[in-house]
């Protein structure tokens, strides 16, 4: 049985969960930011030719690797809910961040490889992933209380 204090500290350690995520979240998507502004001083190797089969299989991959993050993400959520652990929704999210993440090294990796001036098309990819996989209250709250009956009144996990 928890004490009368722990019940009073759970919506302030889903906040300080939340913050953390977004922090995290916030962290992840500036790092692309910060992939294109390291290409922007960083010099190609005079050698570089076009490669535009390579440059299209990166394309594409880091297309997967964005989409594959949401069900990926969306399975771990619906599993913490289920078990109801706050702590791996912040591991679901982790998760489908590094994915997305994927996308951006890839463009890192195209401008170094080839001398394709579109490589940036894989950072706003992967940009544009992070940012549709913002970290959402309701799936902490939903990990960290459960209902109660036919009522549909939500009550703390004891």
């Amino acid at each position: 049985m928890t004490s009368p204090a722990n019940q009073n500290s759970a919506p302030d350690n889903l906040e300080l969960r939340l913050r953390t995520m977004r922090t995290l979240w916030l962290a992840l998507l500036l790092s692309i930011v910060m992939y294109y502004v390291f290409t922007l001083f960083a010099g190609r190797p005079s050698n570089n030719t076009a490669n535009n089969t390579l440059f299209l299989v990166l394309v594409c991959a880091a297309v997967v690797t964005t989409l594959i993050s949401f069900p990926i993400k969306n399975a771990l959520v619906n599993k913490a809910i289920s078990q109801q652990q706050p702590p791996m929704v912040q591991q679901a999210y982790v998760v489908a961040w590094a994915v997305t993440e994927v996308g951006g090294l890839l463009g890192v990796l195209d401008f170094f490889l080839t001398a394709d001036r579109y490589y940036y098309v894989m950072f706003i990819i992967a940009a544009c992933g992070q940012l549709l996989q913002a970290p959402k209250r309701e799936h902490l709250v939903n990990a960290s209380f459960k209902a109660s009956g036919p009522s549909g009144i939500w009550q703390e996990r004891l």
